[in-house]
């Protein structure tokens, strides 16, 4: 599933959402609450015994592995194109990431999610979606 596509299918669940419904980018804060969140994932990820090797060893500095992570959830879930990253696939390939790692990566996103007292429904919702992309990480 590309970019576009997670776009397009985030906002089809929203578009199915009850009339002024607030969208899950509403729910988490939207681009503020990204803001907010995004870091701690990032330094949950370089603490992470499991996959932090691989964040350690990255070609961008965390800050810029940050900014992109904002602008990539900031376009999937908000509809605004303004990633201009990689997609998944590009950016994980050579990579081989391994189950245990993309584990390992959802348990840091659903933690900072939790300190950041993220609803268990926004929980759920941004997990379905991030374990959408799983085909376009492992293996790679």
């Amino acid at each position: 599933m590309t970019t576009t596509q997670n776009t397009q299918d985030t906002q089809d669940t929203q578009d199915t959402a009850s009339p002024g419904a607030a969208t899950l980018f509403e729910r988490i804060g939207g681009r503020a609450g990204l803001e907010r969140i995004v870091p701690d994932v990032v330094q949950l990820h370089l603490e992470n015994p499991v996959c932090g090797e691989r964040f350690r060893a990255a070609k961008k500095s965390p800050d810029e592995l940050t900014r992109l992570a904002i602008e990539f959830f900031a376009t999937g879930l908000s509809g605004l194109a303004t990633y201009d990253g990689l997609s998944m696939p590009e950016a994980h390939t050579g990579m081989g990431v391994t189950d245990a790692d993309y584990v390992a990566v959802l348990d840091d996103i659903l933690a900072a999610l939790q300190l950041h007292g993220i609803g268990q429904q926004e929980q759920a919702e941004l997990l379905y979606i991030a374990y959408g992309m799983k085909s376009e990480i492992i293996g790679r």
